[in-house]
């Protein structure tokens, strides 16, 4: 990037901050006794600790981006929401999320990825990334939350968790339409309607969008636009109550990806210049979803809330195996997953003085995937492959309780129980006879393991949305068997990994609720970390091969200085490094190398505008600048991400539910990868798209 851009950009960072009107803030908890007109923060509720709480309040480092900063033109995928947050990233090849450095095995680890930083939708646990919504449309607001969970989730996470919240059907009938064009023909289409059922407690909502673009990537092969988008979506979301104490939330989704997969991978020179020499023409079908039901019933004194959901996914994925302009290799992915799960919550009604709450869950999960890589002249039903199956039991007990000693001062307790069974399957095999996955082979094996987890704090509340307080937890992930053989044939196992985290924290809301602060300072001792590293020369298998410690802080700050104006302002650091990490087979020490996907220094800034027109319309106008510093791709840190300054814009105009805005993304044209590998010596990379610039016209009603 030229230097006349980062002038630009930093002058930018000193007289704004990030979008906060439409997150309009992390607030004080308002008493109600403001004076109407008052300059004030709006009010965020989340549930980051299941319960709903004031964001100001909860002791914990959360951010909270709301429905109106979501969507196409604002923050539209997990990307995006990673950049609205400090010290957190999203890359599709790698865990898929990171948060303050901790992540887990991308692309390296093979078929089975299992996340580190749990993804909920609705309180239901998603386990496979390709499982993952694509954009975040009809969401009441996502969550990011940093820091192992271990005592209040259906599900342990060992770096943090990320909640979807879907939106709810209201109480009067209504709707909404949506259309979008863009550069490159980026196209979004959008149609929601909720009303509820006459005659019922009863109401629902459904919603549907299809997005659509030509490509950003050119192929220089055939000469046509590639990288494309071919995506449905769509939510339907049923509220009711039955009697006076028992209420109920039915929600389906369903996903429907035709893209070309996005993976024109290419030499970084031609990356860059958005550009790719592939002959082979890809193939991508994803689809997924899945229903779910929440119940909750008030007792006199507690609440009992049940969750039971049935998800799953299938893809299919062929792609260029050399991307080169030669017809030699080809490659593929396929895979098959199903989940049930059941988690049952208890929890106190009074929390005056003791409160306290606790769970079951249970998840079953089906899963087969299988790559394939081959040279392309054979057929694809004869192409080398690696199939991997799974079946795997998680069951927990988890709780926590806490207890104010005094007014200000709150201790609190709790832990986790989880037992976690597999049995796996193994094959390789090369039905052309190539053998280019490998030796052929089979092996086949059950593991199980257990582990506790227990969590403290201590906080203390000085006022309405003031407090401090302080947290030490354990982290878990569950071993298990990986898609590789080991030399001698037999099912390669491994171990849990675990992560114990230190976290001292602050939020502060200024007396006329305008201002508010949220700080933080964490340390994480990450023992057993697995990783992927060679038996032999061509044979690559899962070990609990590393050590890592992660430490840093995190300072997020918001301000409605007028009526008419909001700023926002987050900065993260992180120092993650590998402790102990040696592939012996290989000569390779990455001791002392930075964690992939862990930049040093993460900024956000924004300002936000609103003002009331003439005839009642209103304008609406804001800016976003978001900054990651270099970070590596892989443990070798052979490659780095360069620096990255990203600045978004939008201006809109409403009038009685009409609305047309303007908005750009990547208004600078930053140059960064998304993707990046070492093909045999040779940088490759996938560019993420350069500026965008469309217009959306909507009506609600």
């Amino acid at each position: 990037m030229n230097k006349k851009r980062h002038v630009v950009l930093h002058a930018a960072v000193l007289a704004t901050a990030m979008d906060a009107g439409s997150l309009a803030a992390q607030e004080r908890a308002a008493d109600g006794t403001a004076s109407a007109g008052a300059t004030v923060l709006e009010q965020i509720v989340v549930t980051a600790r299941r319960r709903e709480e004031k964001i100001q309040s909860a002791p914990v480092a959360v951010t909270a981006i709301p429905a109106d900063a979501l969507g196409k033109g604002r923050t539209d995928t997990m990307e995006d929401a990673a950049f609205k947050a400090p010290n957190v990233l999203f890359n599709g090849q790698g865990g898929p999320v990171s948060i303050r450095g901790v992540t887990s095995l991308g692309i390296a680890g093979g078929v089975d990825r299992q996340p580190a930083v749990g993804m909920f939708l609705d309180d239901v646990y998603l386990a496979r990334p390709m499982g993952y919504p694509f954009i975040l449309e009809d969401l009441e607001r996502v969550e990011v939350v940093r820091g192992s969970q271990a005592t209040l989730y259906g599900k342990n996470t060992i770096g943090g968790a990320i909640n979807l919240i879907s939106r709810m059907p209201g109480d009067t009938a209504g709707g909404e339409f949506s259309a979008t064009i863009g550069t490159d023909l980026d196209s979004r289409f959008k149609a929601a309607f909720e009303t509820p059922i006459e005659g019922t407690d009863w109401a629902v909502r459904a919603s549907g969008a299809w997005s659509g673009n030509r490509g950003y990537i050119e192929n220089l092969v055939t000469g046509e636009d590639v990288s494309d988008t071919d995506l449905f979506s769509g939510r339907v979301v049923a509220t009711g109550q039955v009697g006076d104490s028992t209420r109920i939330k039915i929600t389906g989704d369903y996903t429907r990806d035709r893209s070309d997969g996005g993976l024109w991978y290419a030499p970084l020179p031609l990356a860059f210049d958005h550009k790719a020499t592939h002959d082979f023409e890809p193939e991508n079908r994803v689809d997924s979803g899945g229903v779910s039901m929440r119940i909750d019933h008030d007792f006199a004194t507690m609440q009992l809330t049940s969750v039971t959901a049935l998800r799953g996914h299938e893809m299919r994925s062929y792609l260029d195996g050399d991307f080169t302009a030669t017809p030699y290799i080809g490659q593929a992915q396929e895979e098959t997953q199903r989940q049930f799960s059941q988690e049952f919550r208890l929890s106190s009604l009074n929390d005056d003085v003791f409160r306290w709450s606790g769970g079951l869950f249970y998840m079953h999960e089906r899963f087969e995937g299988t790559q394939y890589f081959d040279l392309a002249a054979f057929p694809r039903d004869l192409w080398s492959r690696d199939v991997f199956e799974q079946s795997a039991d998680t069951v927990s007990v988890f709780g926590e309780a806490s207890y104010f000693l005094t007014p200000e001062w709150e201790v609190s307790a709790g832990g986790r129980y989880t037992l976690d069974r597999k049995s796996t399957t193994s094959e390789i095999s090369s039905p052309s006879g190539s053998s280019m996955f490998g030796t052929p082979g089979r092996a086949e094996g059950d593991a199980t393991f257990s582990n506790f987890s227990p969590e403290a704090a201590l906080a203390y509340h000085l006022s309405e949305g003031n407090l401090v307080y302080a947290k030490i937890s354990r982290g878990y992930k569950s071993g298990g068997i990986s898609p590789y053989i080991e030399a001698d044939g037999s099912a390669n196992r491994y171990d849990p990994e675990t992560t114990t985290s230190y976290e001292l924290g602050t939020k502060a809301t200024s007396d006329d609720d305008r201002f508010t602060l949220a700080a933080s300072l964490f340390f994480i001792d990450w023992k057993d970390q697995q990783a992927v590293i060679y038996t032999t020369p061509f044979t690559r298998v899962y070990r609990n091969a590393a050590a890592a410690t992660s430490k840093g802080l995190e300072i997020e700050a918001t301000a409605q200085l007028t009526e008419e104006i909001g700023l926002r302002a987050s900065y993260g650091y992180t120092h993650a490094r590998y402790d102990d990490f040696v592939d012996t087979v290989m000569g390779a020490v990455y001791t002392g190398n930075d964690l992939p996907f862990a930049p040093r220094h993460s900024i956000g800034a924004g300002m936000t505008f609103e003002r009331e027109l003439a005839a009642g319309a209103v304008l609406k106008a804001g800016i976003d600048y978001t900054f990651r510093s270099s970070y590596a791709f892989t443990a070798d840190n052979t490659y780095r991400q360069e620096p990255t300054h990203l600045v978004d814009a939008h201006i809109s105009v409403a009038k009685d539910g009409w609305s047309a805005s303007l908005w750009a993304k990547n208004l600078t044209d930053e140059r960064y990868l998304k993707n990046y590998f070492s093909y045999s010596g040779t940088d490759m990379g996938v560019a993420a798209p350069g500026r965008t610039i469309g217009i959306t016209l909507a009506k609600v009603w």
